[in-house]
């Protein structure tokens, strides 16, 4: 990029960075504009400025990305999103006089599930809290396994919001997503682990249900720490608490194949949110393939 490329670009993601947006999505936009910012160069001839940029520019770069690079749809649609963003600022900032990227739709995608892991796989998640012997780690797992919750949640529960016994148990989600109140059922694997955890739980004045070492609440960040430790250990990539809910949701749904009642359990107020979990995952898509292929030997 030029120099001129860069004035607007970098007093852009300046503010992202004043508004506290993560690093990484900091690092993405400037990532995609840099994109843009040189083709809209070799294309024009003009340095890159929001005020340059017109509707034909931004449909002309929708085309090529999908025509001549041949991107994914995922792809397409986040480098639009970007220049969508930029070009909001550059309006409110003054430096243009339209938001040109108005009326320039995204690319439909093939609605796909969620990325979420095989029973095998999650056994292996386990198996390495397991043979750390830390009770803690253990119970928090197999709570993220068996009930779908969010991190947040996770982190958010008091010890008063577990109700556990040897053959029924409970925890409740007190402010979910939307402030939304729930109940969700403990399944036996995550009773017995919260039990024990229970049992060796340190006495401090934090009701917290999860602790860090030093008595308080586990945050966020230490929660995605722990689950993509235990991931690598097994083999695992690309594995977060996120995942675990993911997979929760799409094994209930398979068994149950009940929409409302995995809609309730996850905390989503629409169905439409849930439904994700019906849509064939990239696996189930060679599984598919697979069986064909037996069928069609077989018949040979």
């Amino acid at each position: 990029m030029t120099k001129n490329d860069i004035d607007d670009i970098a007093d852009f993601v300046a503010e992202l960075s004043r508004q506290e947006v993560a690093d990484k999505t900091v690092r993405s936009y400037a990532s995609d504009l840099a994109h843009v910012a040189r083709w809209f160069r070799e294309t024009t001839g003009e340095p890159f400025r929001a005020a340059a940029l017109t509707p034909t520019d931004v449909r002309d770069y929708k085309a090529h990305l999908v025509s001549v690079e041949r991107r994914r749809p995922a792809t397409v649609n986040r480098r639009l999103a970007a220049l969508r963003r930029f070009c909001l600022w550059a309006k409110a900032a003054g430096r243009c006089t339209e938001v040109v990227t108005n009326g320039v739709k995204g690319v439909p995608q093939a609605p796909r599930s969620p990325k979420s892991l095989e029973k095998r796989e999650v056994d292996r998640l386990v198996r390495m809290a397991e043979r750390s012997g830390k009770k803690r780690d253990l119970a928090l797992l197999q709570t993220l396994r068996h009930t779908g919750i969010r991190v947040g949640e996770l982190c958010a529960l008091r010890l008063d919001d577990v109700d556990v016994s040897e053959r029924k148990g409970s925890l409740t989600v007190r402010r979910g997503k939307g402030a939304k109140y729930r109940t969700v059922p403990l399944n036996a694997d995550a009773r017995h682990a919260l039990g024990v955890y229970l049992s060796v739980r340190p006495r401090v004045s934090d009701d917290h249900l999860f602790l860090g070492q030093r008595g308080r609440g586990l945050s966020e960040a230490a929660v995605w720490y722990l689950v993509t430790k235990y991931a690598r250990q097994a083999g695992l990539e690309d594995v977060s608490p996120h995942t675990l809910r993911h997979t929760f949701g799409k094994q209930l749904l398979d068994a149950s194949k009940d929409l409302v009642a995995v809609a309730a359990l996850l905390g989503h107020e629409k169905l439409e949110t849930t439904a994700v979990y019906t849509q064939p995952s990239t696996r189930d898509l060679e599984r598919a393939v697979a069986l064909l292929e037996r069928e069609e030997v077989i018949d040979r």
